[in-house]
């Protein structure tokens, strides 16, 4: 039993399961969904307790890690299932931050709900083409690192700590290189705004 999931639900052959997502075979994406989805879900379901968020999560796991099969590969293909439960925990704390977070801003006086209701839906269709631009810059930063710390700890919200121990990075070389990722962002957006 490798990371929650028994080895009735773990692919025969990981290694080529994701050679052949990498190489973008939809037949073999289906073959992940169908064998992680039960495991996702009931890993997610027990932190959580909430079976749709659960489930959400869950096909946001699966695009997560779609992405990264096709950009990066993995580094240990053999980990596949590791590295999905991993996404999915990731997520699911994210959500509780972001739960706990919302608590804390309705607990406040409740202003910053008044503004993003009144800003009506051109505000809200600004913020999800700025989120999608973002995204794609992210996407064209040539370090691998670069990428996945601004995406994890900026978009998805992850802890720092975790971020550390996962990288094994000391706090100040945390904030060092997230730093450089940032200026090589800024570059990138610099770029794409000058005509």
């Amino acid at each position: 039993m490798e990371n929650g999931f028994d080895s009735a639900s773990e692919p025969p052959d990981p290694v080529d399961l994701v050679g052949r997502v990498a190489a973008g075979d939809r037949d073999a994406e289906i073959e992940l969904v169908q064998r992680f989805t039960r495991p996702l879900v009931a890993v997610l379901t027990h932190r959580l307790r909430q079976p749709e968020l659960a489930r959400d999560l869950v096909q946001e796991t699966f695009i997560i890690a779609f992405e990264r099969l096709r950009r990066d590969g993995l580094d240990d293909p053999g980990k596949l299932a590791g590295f999905l439960r991993q996404t999915a925990v990731n997520l699911a704390i994210g959500e509780k931050r972001k739960v706990a977070r919302r608590r804390t801003e309705a607990d406040s006086d409740g202003i910053a709900e008044v503004v993003d209701d009144a800003a009506g839906p051109m505000a809200l269709l600004e913020r999800l083409q700025t989120a999608e631009l973002v995204r794609q810059l992210i996407a064209e930063l040539p370090v691998e690192r670069d990428r996945e710390l601004l995406w994890r700890h900026y978009v998805l919200d992850h802890d720092k700590q975790m971020l550390c121990d996962e990288y094994s990075l000391s706090v100040e070389h945390f904030d060092r290189v997230m730093h450089r990722a940032r200026l090589r962002l800024r570059e990138l957006v610099e770029k794409h705004s000058t005509p």
